[in-house]
Formats: structure tokens, sequence, C-alpha cells
């Protein structure tokens, strides 16, 4: 960590302070060792990842998964059945969405609802609340006297 920047309140010297500044900046922008090494790691990620590149083909064919050719025909089998019953899982869809959109409205109806309540019932408290401020304060004074 770099030393603080020293300011000396007797004789203030702002060239002084700046300096300090500068040099804290330019320490804080050097690239630590750490950081050199992992620009070096990537610098030869991406030329070796370059020279590899005319044989990624080849790689895939011997590293492929054998059970990648029945992924591709389940896939495929799945994508056919898709495009053939493609108009009615959408039409199942839309009675799904619609059924969802009316218990949403339904339930922000029954929620609008219940706050009014509340805040009628807020409003009626409220007015109990000083009803029995009055009636202390007369209680007070006829205690009082």
């Amino acid at each position: 960590m770099a030393d603080p920047i020293r300011i000396d309140y007797k004789k203030v010297n702002s060239a002084n302070i700046m300096k300090q500044i500068k040099e804290a900046v330019s320490q804080k922008n050097k690239p630590s060792e750490n950081e050199k090494g992992n620009v070096m790691k990537s610098v030869f990620k991406t030329i070796f990842s370059k020279l590899a590149r005319p044989f990624r083909p080849f790689i895939r064919v011997l590293i492929q998964d054998a059970h990648q050719d029945l992924m591709i025909e389940t896939y495929d089998r799945l994508r056919r059945l898709e495009q053939e019953e493609g108009d009615q899982r959408k039409k199942e869809y839309i009675k799904l969405l619609y059924g969802l959109s009316h218990n949403i409205v339904v339930e922000l109806t029954k929620l609008k609802i219940e706050v009014e309540d509340l805040r009628v019932k807020l409003s009626i408290l409220e007015k109990e609340f000083e009803n029995f401020k009055k009636r202390e304060r007369a209680l007070e004074k006829r205690l009082i006297k």
C-alpha cells in the first residue's frame, strides 16, 4: 500500500500535495507481478486457440460423446412432434394464459377491496383514538379541579 499523502497544515504547499497525489495514482495504476502473469496467460491462450482453430473439427470427432447421435435423433423427433402438434399446443398455452390472467384480475380485485376495507377501519380507529384523547383530557380537567 502506498504511503498516505502528507499535508503540512502550517505550510500548505499545493505543488507538493499534487506531486504526492500523482505519485499515488501512478503507483496504483502500475500492474503487479500477478497481473503480468495473467496477461501472459491470456496471450498464450489466444495464440494457442488461433493455432488450434483449423484442427477443431478433428478434435470434435475424437472427443464426440457416444450418446450424441441418440441425443440428436431425440431432438429431431421432438422438433417434428412440435411442428405437427404446434397449433394445438399454442391453443393450450393461450387457454392457460387466459385462465392465469383471469385469476390475477380476481386476486387483485380482492386485494383492492381488502385495502379499502383496511383504510376504512384505520379511519374509524383514528376517530376513536381522537375521542379517547378528548375524553382523557376532560377527565384530567375534572380530577385536577
